[in-house]
């Protein structure tokens, strides 16, 4: 039976629901580490994400011209990075759930706007932002090909 994962904002306005076994992403982009002051945690789940309820609360900023991030207009958790062409959500910030114990860092991106003054030690895979934008380019043309 597939693992569901239970999260909420810091005010408990928006529930949600993490499907399958999460993946822990570390994003080093400028825009995540202005949005969270710090870099961005991620939980994806295998088999997405869905939002409970609390909807109405949600709020989404377009940051990108292929994607917005949502909070919570309540209390301002931040509560995910959505591609603006894709289909549902795949992940949504980390510390939003109760997560299983021994989850390790998945991979880390945009490592090249990391800045120095921190670094995770693991061995996870380091993405570039050009990687990235790569990963963007091939799931957008997937989409508009499906």
């Amino acid at each position: 039976m597939a693992q569901t994962v239970r999260g909420h904002c810091l005010c408990g306005a928006v529930q949600l629901k993490g499907y399958g076994t999460p993946k822990i992403e570390i994003c080093h982009c400028d825009m995540c580490r202005h949005w969270h002051g710090g870099p961005g945690i991620a939980a994806m789940f295998e088999d997405g994400v869905e939002i409970v309820s609390g909807k109405e609360h949600i709020r989404a900023y377009r940051s990108s011209e292929w994607a917005e991030r949502a909070f919570c207009e309540n209390c301002g958790t931040t509560l995910y990075y959505h591609l603006i062409d894709s289909e549902g959500l795949h992940s949504a910030l980390a510390g939003l759930f109760d997560l299983p114990a021994g989850l390790t860092i998945h991979e880390e991106i945009f490592v090249d706007e990391q800045p120095d003054y921190y670094r995770f030690q693991n061995g996870a895979p380091k993405i570039t932002g050009a990687q990235m934008m790569e990963r963007f380019a091939e799931y957008q043309a997937k989409q508009e090909n499906e």
